[in-house]
């Protein structure tokens, strides 16, 4: 797989949605970190920018701080990942108000702990593309 960030299209900040759909039409979804390394060397070398960054996670049922309930657009399993990743929430993911989370490069208290969002707001994104 390949990752890249979604500002290498303009540099702008969108909403989880249209993030998504940039990963969409290069056949990809928004980086869903499956290891604390693969976190940190996405970090390092794709992120541009310390500021807040979407995560490919999209609700939690039921609603919650527990990224094992979380849902990812790709359908990987959070209950694997999370036992690698070992991330926390600040507030619960939940389907309806809540859905998205972030994390923010660069930021010790962030970085591990992930802040949820309404999907509405502008933030930055990477997106993972197959190599094919």
């Amino acid at each position: 797989k390949a990752v890249v960030s979604t500002q290498s299209t303009g540099g702008k900040t969108h909403t989880y949605r249209i993030s998504d759909r940039i990963c969409n039409q290069h056949k990809g979804h928004i980086v869903t970190y499956n290891t604390r390394e693969e976190y940190l060397w996405i970090e390092q070398n794709v992120m541009t920018k310390n500021t807040w960054y979407w995560v490919g996670i999209f609700c939690s049922v039921p609603s919650g701080t527990d990224p094992r309930n979380f849902y990812t657009p790709s359908g990987e399993d959070m209950r694997k990942i999370q036992m690698k990743l070992n991330v926390q929430t600040a507030q619960d993911i939940n389907e309806r108000l809540q859905p998205c989370v972030r994390s923010h490069k660069g930021h010790n208290s962030w970085r591990w702990r992930w802040d949820s969002q309404g999907c509405h707001e502008g933030n930055r994104a990477v997106c993972e593309i197959p190599i094919e």
